[in-house]
């Protein structure tokens, strides 16, 4: 989803308010934590150590005897601490003899001696010195000394930490409400300054937007003496400077079209006057060398089967100037039909078969496919000049392969093409403009393997005029050619 400027704006200060007192509000709770948890624990120690003694000689001289007042020093000294949760008289065998909590449920007498089963009181029974213990609870046990110097009993007091718990949780809600509070103030404060920064650039996009529709009549004017004027200043700079450039890129590109159809139509007009005489010249060399002007000899026979070797390969260039300029002229003319391509590739072979011979190449084919709807004529140019461009860059004594198959792209049911040869590498940069009219590999190219750079080109306006792509793929001096047409009306 695209949001604006201005909802990003506040949503990171949004972001940032809430990560910075998040921050705070941990800083302080932890601080607080600390401090309370520290609080809790001395006053806890305090209270042991004034109330140790009192609570001992109150045990030894009413508990038997005058339990109501040995259970009301017990609730006096209670109430000076507000985190006391329980007191346990013990002697040093681990024997419950008083439990705070037991008597404040109502048993004056606890039904039977128990013993107690915490592995920290056990551990500390018989030391002459106060122990601490602080985990979820704050427990400390006390040695309790008679007037004769006699360590019998201990006193386990038990502190709870509720109230840190109490007064974490007021923080943590109290930071979350000063960060809400924050956030909406931020939020105010962000949208007010958005609403001026976006407003200038909603002015700068309307007019950008208008520049990109072609419409540069309007000026950007903004008036606020600071950076966003200047701005839009360099802005209204900026588009008449486009406007200046069209004008002088449209009157290029006219000239430019102009000139491409004058230099089309001049390729179409050179091709067909050639052509006149050179089916003349074709004839003549025919009639020669069957004879009807004369006996020949071997070595005119050479000479003359040398004559119409060149001609009919200059036929080949001009077919494929006349080809090109009709296409860019005219466009690419189907009347497709349903046919074996595999009878056109034997068709194709065998007329490239003296080329095959000379370099010594073999051929293998895979024909997956067979049936193709296409237009006949195209497709055999298509191949033509696919498998004279195979030839021609193929290495000696190599292999020269076909293959067709059927593939899917989406919902759409594909014939592929595909045919490879080994051969000098194609470098990767040049994969797409081998497909331009007149392009060579290299300077060399031209001069090493003879031909105008035209069969692929015709090759492209004939496969995508039928819907189709065409490309290539080099690698490791194998090259590959493929070109695949949709078949959806193929039964």
């Amino acid at each position: 989803m695209k949001l604006s400027f201005q909802t990003k704006l506040i949503i990171s200060l949004a972001i940032i308010i809430t990560i910075i007192f998040g921050l705070m509000g941990l800083f302080m709770a932890n601080a607080r934590s600390k401090e309370l948890r520290s609080e809790i624990v001395n006053n806890a120690q305090n209270f042991v150590l004034l109330s140790t003694d009192k609570i001992g000689d109150a045990f030894l001289r009413y508990y038997k005897n005058a339990f109501f007042k040995f259970r009301s020093i017990i609730i006096s000294n209670r109430n000076l601490n507000r985190d006391l949760k329980n007191i346990q008289i013990v002697d040093l065998k681990g024997r419950i003899y008083y439990d705070m909590n037991q008597y404040e449920k109502g048993l004056v007498f606890l039904p039977a001696l128990k013993y107690t089963d915490d592995d920290f009181v056990l551990a500390n029974l018989k030391k002459m010195e106060m122990k601490i213990q602080t985990n979820d609870w704050v427990c400390i046990i006390a040695p309790y000394i008679d007037e004769y110097g006699v360590h019998n009993y201990s006193i386990v007091y038990y502190f709870t930490l509720e109230r840190l718990k109490k007064e974490l949780k007021d923080v943590v809600v109290g930071s979350a409400v000063m960060t809400a509070v924050t956030i909406l103030l931020g939020i105010i404060l962000a949208y007010a300054l958005a609403q001026r920064i976006t407003g200038h650039l909603k002015v700068l996009s309307e007019g950008a937007k208008r520049i990109a529709q072609g419409d540069f009549s309007p000026i950007t004017e903004i008036r606020t003496g600071d950076e966003f004027e200047d701005l839009a200043w360099a802005f209204n700079f900026m588009s008449e400077k486009i406007r200046e450039n069209i004008r002088e890129l449209n009157n290029l590109v006219a000239e430019l079209k102009r000139r491409d159809a004058q230099k089309t139509q001049l390729l179409a007009n050179i091709s067909h006057e050639l052509r006149t005489p050179l089916t003349a010249s074709l004839g003549y060399v025919d009639y020669l060398a069957k004879g009807k002007m004369g006996d020949l000899n071997e070595d005119q026979k050479h000479s003359l089967e040398v004559i119409r070797r060149n001609l009919e390969r200059l036929n080949k260039e001009i077919h494929s100037l006349l080809l090109i300029s009709k296409y860019t002229l005219e466009g690419v003319q189907l009347n497709p039909e349903k046919f074996d391509i595999g009878e056109l590739i034997t068709i194709v072979i065998h007329d490239f078969t003296p080329e095959m011979r000379r370099k010594e190449l073999s051929f293998a084919e895979t024909l997956e496919v067979r049936e193709i709807y296409a237009d006949k004529n195209g497709i055999r140019t298509v191949l033509e000049n696919l498998i004279n461009n195979g030839i021609k860059f193929a290495y000696p004594k190599s292999m020269i392969k076909i293959q067709t198959r059927r593939v899917e792209e989406g919902d759409n049911e594909m014939f592929q093409f595909e045919i490879s040869n080994q051969g000098p590498t194609i470098p990767q940069d040049q994969l797409e403009k081998i497909f331009e009219p007149f392009h060579q590999v290299d300077t060399d190219a031209s001069r090493k393997y003879g031909g105008i750079g035209l069969g692929l080109s015709i090759a492209r306006n004939i496969i995508e005029a039928h819907e189709g792509k065409i490309w290539a793929e080099s690698k490791d001096g194998v090259n590959k050619f493929f070109f695949s047409l949709p078949q959806r009306r193929v039964q």
